[in-house]
Formats: C-alpha cells, sequence, structure tokens
C-alpha cells in the first residue's frame, strides 16, 4: 500500500465533500478509516482556510410556470334571440343588463 501525499489527501476531501456522502460512509465506499480520514480532512481544511473565508458558488434556477385556461363565453337565450358575452365580463354588468332586460 502506498503512502498518500498531501493533494491525495487534498483531492479525497473535495470528493467526499463533492460526493454528498458522509465521511463514514464516503470512507466505506473507499476502503479508508473514518478517524483517519477526519484527522486528515482537518488538515487538509486547516491548510487551503488561510483567510477565513470560503468558497460560495451562486445557484440559479428558473422556473417557468405555464397556464392554460380554457376561456368559455356565457351565453343567454330567450324569445328574442342569443346574446354571447365574453366571460372576463364583471358580474356587476350582468346584473346591470338583466335588471334592464326584466324591466
Amino acid at each position: 500500500m502506498t503512502r498518500k501525499t498531501f493533494d491525495d489527501w487534498k483531492n479525497l476531501v473535495e470528493k467526499q465533500i463533492a460526493s454528498g456522502l458522509s465521511v463514514p460512509q464516503f470512507c466505506n465506499q473507499h476502503n479508508l478509516s473514518p478517524k483517519y480520514f477526519y484527522a486528515r480532512k482537518s488538515k487538509v481544511v486547516r491548510s487551503t482556510d488561510d483567510s477565513g473565508f470560503i468558497q460560495a458558488q451562486v445557484i440559479t434556477q428558473q422556473t417557468t410556470r405555464l397556464e392554460s385556461k380554457l376561456q368559455q363565453n356565457i351565453t343567454f337565450v330567450n324569445a328574442a334571440g342569443k346574446l354571447t358575452l365574453p366571460s372576463s365580463i364583471s358580474a356587476q354588468f350582468i346584473a346591470e343588463l338583466l335588471n334592464g332586460l326584466a324591466s
């Protein structure tokens, strides 16, 4: 078994973080000792964290929502004829129209 260099451990730590796996899960998959991995991870993080800042990645996600509504007309039929109105017409207008027709 060959001894891992600092860069090898750094690559493994980055790979573990990117994988989203816990350290025990990652170590199990790569036949590593979790205790030893934690120790090496700590050294890697300390050596690369000189500024006290971490690199952040902005992830943007756009969602497009399409809605299709069936527009039906309102139709009134009586002996005098047929009246068709768009469904977007106000209820107040329809009430006034019916009151006017009733008089």
